[in-house]
């Protein structure tokens, strides 16, 4: 089965007007289709945009393209980042819990130490 792609005009608004809500200011270049190009031609609504101005606009919609593009991969790069923040912050947490359970051996250790430490001066006074 095949696809028939709806043709698509670019016009330039020659009055201000709403659509859908939206207004739309005098002078805006739309990409619209033949119906309603026809539509708002017959209204004078409307007009078809000249070749420069259909260059422009390709350029314009290019240039938004191109920045959408980058605050997708700026949002990616974020998402990234997030994910690695989280990973960080957990090695983070399991680094704390250790430093913690190494802090408590020291000082259990360090304790002994003073324990065997007191038991050979008494030993050692013993022997005198």
């Amino acid at each position: 089965m095949s696809q028939i792609q709806q043709l698509l005009f670019i016009i330039v608004t020659l009055t201000d007007m709403m659509l859908h809500g939206d207004a739309i200011p005098e002078g805006t270049m739309l990409e619209v289709e033949k119906g309603l190009r026809d539509d708002w031609r017959g209204s004078r609504l409307a007009r078809d945009a000249t070749e420069q101005e259909i260059e422009e606009y390709r350029l314009d919609q290019g240039t938004a393209d191109l920045i959408g593009d980058d605050i997708q991969d700026l949002g990616r790069q974020r998402g990234d980042l997030e994910d690695e923040i989280a990973e960080l912050n957990q090695v983070k947490g399991e680094l704390s819990e250790e430093t913690e359970k190494l802090s408590a051996q020291r000082d259990s250790l360090a304790n002994e130490v003073a324990a065997l430490e007191a038991k050979a001066k008494t030993a050692k006074a013993a022997a005198k």
